[in-house]
């Protein structure tokens, strides 16, 4: 009974994914292209930066300690979002369909969950300030001494990688 209904969880995520698209009043495209993101982290863990390899395998599952051993609570933003859209794309070059994708097939394998989705940047900022092991990422705006910033990324940097 319980394969079945995670069948079928399963089966419906990725119809989801595969059909449902945003409407893209949250976050204009225009602002998305030029707004650098920064990844952000409670003050209390002894880490002063994170490069993009660590923080994309962070995000993607495939690391589930910061570098120090801490356990790391990864917090996303909105699934269909267009900041997760611009994070994904300055980081890794990820799109939102490839991403999803990606998170479609490690839930079938029952591998990892994907992390929780945060409804907006500013409960993302204030989850990380509560949480000592949580990570996560808001446009630069954002920002203020209550999270450690340990990356920004924004189309320079993207750039600069390739």
């Amino acid at each position: 009974m319980k394969q079945t209904i995670k069948k079928i969880s399963i089966i419906m995520i990725v119809i989801y994914i595969l059909f449902w698209h945003t409407d893209g009043t949250s976050w204009s495209n225009s602002k998305t292209d030029s707004t650098a993101i920064a990844v952000i982290i409670n003050p209390d863990i002894n880490i002063e930066s994170l490069t993009p390899k660590e923080v994309s395998d962070i995000f993607l599952g495939r690391r589930r300690a910061f570098p120090t051993g801490e356990p790391v609570l990864v917090l996303e933003q909105e699934w269909e979002g267009a900041i997760r859209e611009h994070f994904f794309k300055l980081l890794n070059g990820m799109t939102l369909k490839r991403l999803n994708a990606y998170w479609a097939r490690l839930q079938f394998s029952g591998d990892v969950q994907p992390p929780p989705i945060m409804p907006d940047s500013l409960a993302v900022r204030e989850t990380v300030k509560l949480y000592s092991n949580a990570i996560g990422y808001i446009p630069v705006d954002y920002i203020d001494e209550s999270v450690r910033v340990v990356l920004v990324l924004n189309s320079k940097s993207r750039d600069n990688k390739e």
